[in-house]
């Protein structure tokens, strides 16, 4: 552990113990009172964590630190209010239809992004005890000792992680984890909280047990072959039969109007922010996202205007004219070709940043969350990076006239 990475470890102070067993231990950052959770691994993926503390993922705990120390990783991450699955089926029984369906969405979109990393994290260790149900009834995926990425040159697993009756056989020495092996999580899981039995007693009758047969096959060529997949089939099975009850893990509403109502809301509410995100996290996963802002979608109006934004930075950058603030001269040659370069560089700087290229803005302080904060610091922001390029440019044109 380096002298930095010490430095940044003491700003969270412990505050109680969670899991002994397990050193997992509930912290403050000293800097803003956030909670968080600090824990001591001894089974991990360093770059798996380090690619979590790089991205902001939904329903995943923001990762804050991950140092190495002695063969461990000390990982500091956000600290997510809930129950466990588990502790709500040791509290209320087994879950119906409807909270399993909710659920196994939810889930669903989370593997999506996931696995659309690059390169794409593979869970391995989906289970009750690893998911937390929030008030509001969102589901975070914690845990990610046993995660790993991807990699299709390799025939079978080195190491045999998992839970047993909820992860894959390819897990244990039948093949190599990928996608598919979370995809038997999710449906060993959901089968789980509606019957409480292994996938090998039986599956769940419900409107989607076609479903979960399938995530449950032995081989994984027979099961769904991306989280996309799976996640498209669950949103038919939601669309044909709708939502018909407001249950949640939490309880119910005993208004049939006001459930009726928020049903309605929460759909409208869901359904545009999964398209949201869709769209967002389909965009992030492809060549696409490195296009500049405006083009990056798929909207023909918007691909328009930005080509007429970025016509009008040229023009605007070929056209202006400087002159001399001593002789009131107009500039000629070089001088004025790098202050027409200092121009463009500048509007398409301020253009990248506001456009968020390659999502620079959520890598700053401050910026991870989207807030009334990190709207102000991106103003902040944008305007010292206008006057750095600006200080840039008259440095250069000092050096060169000194030269010359």
């Amino acid at each position: 552990m380096t002298l930095e990475e010490e430095s940044r470890l003491s700003f969270y102070r412990e505050l109680t113990v969670l899991d002994e067993k397990k050193n997992i231990v509930l912290v403050q950052d000293i800097r803003n009172s956030e909670l968080c959770v600090k824990k001591t691994l001894d089974i991990y993926s360093h770059d798996v964590y380090e690619q979590l503390a790089s991205v902001r993922i939904e329903g995943v705990p923001a990762v804050k630190e991950c140092v190495a120390d002695d063969g461990k990783l000390i990982v500091v991450e956000e600290y997510v209010q809930g129950r466990s699955l588990k502790q709500v089926l040791d509290e209320q029984g087994l879950l119906n239809e409807e909270q399993a369906y909710d659920i196994a969405v939810q889930l669903a979109d989370i593997l999506v992004r996931l696995h659309q990393l690059e390169p794409a994290i593979v869970h391995r260790d989906i289970k009750p005890s690893n998911i937390i149900i929030e008030k509001n009834g969102h589901v975070n995926l914690i845990d990610f000792n046993a995660a790993r990425h991807v990699n299709a040159d390799k025939n079978e697993d080195t190491r045999m992680l998992g839970t047993v009756y909820f992860a894959a056989p390819e897990q244990f020495g039948f093949g190599q984890s990928d996608e598919r092996t979370d995809i038997y999580g999710l449906g060993a899981t959901i089968n789980y909280i509606m019957t409480g039995d292994k996938p090998g007693a039986g599956i769940a009758q419900c409107r989607f047990t076609d479903i979960l047969r399938k995530c449950l096959m032995v081989d994984a060529r027979d099961r769904y072959q991306s989280a996309t997949e799976l996640r498209e089939v669950l949103y038919i099975i939601g669309s044909q039969t709708g939502n018909r009850s407001d249950d949640s893990a939490f309880g119910t509403d005993n208004t049939e109007a006001a459930a009726a109502s928020y049903r309605t809301v929460k759909e409208k509410i869901t359904n545009t922010y999964r398209k949201y995100q869709n769209k967002n996290y389909n965009i992030n996963s492809s060549w696409r996202r490195f296009l500049p802002p405006g083009f990056r979608g798929t909207n023909i109006i918007c691909c328009i205007a930005a080509l007429g934004w970025y016509a009008l930075i040229i023009l605007l950058s070929l056209s202006v004219t400087f002159t001399d603030s001593d002789t009131g001269v107009i500039m000629t040659g070089w001088e004025q070709a790098v202050y027409k370069i200092a121009i463009f560089i500048m509007l398409l700087g301020m253009t990248l940043w506001f456009g968020n290229y390659l999502n620079i803005r959520r890598k700053l302080p401050g910026m991870k969350k989207v807030n009334a904060l990190s709207f102000i610091l991106t103003c902040v922001y944008g305007f010292a990076l206008c006057f750095a390029l600006l200080m840039f440019f008259a440095i250069v044109v000092a050096i060169i006239e000194s030269i010359l």
